[in-house]
């Protein structure tokens, strides 16, 4: 028996040499138009014929010419009437432009290369034809969180921008507040310029944040 047979369009020829070695190098047995039924004095229709039969699950290389391609139907087909329902996954179709698999392929979940590099490509590709289980080899992280306190009150409760305006707010009239308590009413007096020109800066950052919270709402 052979492991795989890959069905490809011509115009995919070098996906399915792609496909095809790394499944050869895996130490899978496959069958591939290309490399079998080329050989000068080889009667292609018989040979491929013969592959057809004897491989256990067949490759397909999906694409927009795979679905035009009269051989590629008729090799698929085959594999579909011996497994309809997918229950011995004999066809496992392999995605390289999205959105290819047309009506009966479509029902069949493919793995998808579209847009992965080399190696990632590589482990897909082996991980969608080995007859286990998905389940991860290590134990996934735990996935939840504090249970929030209801109902939330205090600053929690509030949008954060309602929480950043009220903390400008306050730093306001802390500079404020601040600023009287150490005013000197002396003429030129550096420490009260800088004080007042403090809070000028931050008056004008906290109108500005309030024209920008009044917007969302309003």
């Amino acid at each position: 028996m052979i492991d795989f047979f890959v069905s490809y369009a011509e115009d995919d020829l070098s996906w399915a040499e792609w496909i095809g070695w790394q499944l050869e190098s895996a130490g899978y047995s496959v069958r591939l138009r290309a490399w079998d039924h080329a050989l000068p004095g080889t009667n292609r229709v018989l040979a491929e014929d013969s592959d057809l039969g004897n491989a256990e699950r067949l490759i397909s290389v999906l694409s927009p010419d795979y679905q035009l391609s009269a051989d590629s139907r008729a090799q698929w087909s085959a594999f579909l009437r011996t497994d309809p329902a997918g229950e011995r996954r004999r066809i496992v179709p392999v995605e390289v432009v999205p959105g290819h698999g047309g009506a009966l392929l479509g029902n069949l979940e493919p793995v998808s290369l579209v847009g992965l590099d080399r190696r990632a490509a590589q482990r897909a590709l082996l991980a969608a034809v080995r007859e286990t289980r998905l389940k991860p080899s290590r134990s996934p992280g735990y996935p939840g969180r504090r249970a929030p306190a209801y109902p939330a009150g205090g600053l929690a409760a509030l949008a954060p921008d309602t929480r950043m305006l009220l903390i400008l707010l306050g730093i306001d009239g802390a500079a404020f507040l601040y600023g009287a308590l150490a005013y000197t009413g002396r003429s030129g007096n550096s420490g009260d310029l800088w004080r007042s020109l403090v809070f000028v800066l931050l008056l004008v950052v906290t109108l500005r944040s309030t024209g920008r919270w009044w917007r969302r709402r309003f």
